[in-house]
């Protein structure tokens, strides 16, 4: 393994080649981290976005491409990293996509939606808990704030029985971040990490446009929410941050047996349990 600097965090970003996740990635080289970022597309067309991010002051920095589609490419991505890191300091669980406009099924058998906002995430963190403990980091889960209104059968997760829409599925998948968030924090033995995740404001990006009907705000603002909450001092213990701010979640995220029954559900979707699944 690589050894890292004590000075310079290393930051694991996934999503990291559009959108807020590309924008977060500048701001996060511009504070001199150690970047391991991630995209679904290959290495061979991300290295103008690579360059840039080293013009702009990251102190290191690797491309790692893995398809969420496949929760096994999760799991490798988390070898890779691990090959080039001993500690993770912040793991921002940025990508996501839009719900399909009819549900669709992954190869795993899990609804598309869940997998790839929601499965894939748990399953990296899972991985990288040596690590991330290692370094007594911080998971950020990057959510949205149509988890408030959402609702989730956790005895339905890939939605056989559940009326589905687009919309539904994508705020169901961030409604299960912000309760992973929170039951990272109070389940996890010493040393501990903290975790967090942020609705980052409404955006201007192709995943709102793919769902909702408005026009919202620059990427580079939901950017800056995104690493305050990754970069902060203290520890947020899982709370949910609206912007820069800490709210209410959805009461769903808040009841600690839901999350209990939410995560033995999550766990036997992946493909191993890992050490500390409940």
């Amino acid at each position: 393994m690589a050894s890292s600097s004590t000075t310079r965090p290393t930051v694991v970003l996934t999503g990291a080649t559009s959108g807020i996740g590309e924008h977060t990635a500048h701001l996060l080289a511009t504070e001199g981290a150690r970047l391991i970022i991630h995209g679904p597309q290959p290495p061979r067309g991300q290295t103008s976005l690579l360059d840039r991010l080293g013009q702009m002051g990251a102190h290191d920095v690797h491309y790692l491409q893995a398809d969420f589609d496949r929760l096994a490419a999760a799991d490798t991505l988390a070898g890779h990293i691990a090959e080039l890191t001993d500690r993770v300091d912040v793991l921002i669980n940025n990508a996501g996509r839009p719900g399909p406009p009819t549900r669709q099924l992954t190869g795993d058998g899990n609804e598309r939606t869940l997998q790839t906002n929601y499965l894939a995430p748990v399953l990296l963190t899972a991985r990288l808990t040596p690590l991330l403990r290692t370094a007594r980091g911080r998971v950020v889960h990057v959510s949205s704030a149509t988890h408030l209104t959402a609702s989730l059968d956790v005895d339905d997760l890939t939605l056989h029985r559940t009326p589905y829409s687009p919309a539904g599925a994508y705020s169901r998948s961030k409604l299960a971040l912000v309760a992973h968030a929170r039951w990272l924090t109070g389940q996890a033995p010493e040393p501990r990490f903290d975790a967090v995740s942020v609705h980052p404001g409404v955006i201007r990006t192709p995943l709102l446009h793919a769902m909702f009907p408005i026009e919202g705000d620059p990427p580079p603002r939901g950017a800056h929410h995104v690493v305050q909450a990754a970069l902060a001092t203290g520890a947020w213990n899982g709370q949910y941050l609206d912007e820069d701010t800490p709210a209410r979640p959805n009461p769903l995220a808040l009841d600690a047996h839901w999350r209990n029954r939410l995560m033995r559900h999550t766990f036997r979707l992946l493909p191993h349990d890992p050490s500390h699944a409940p």
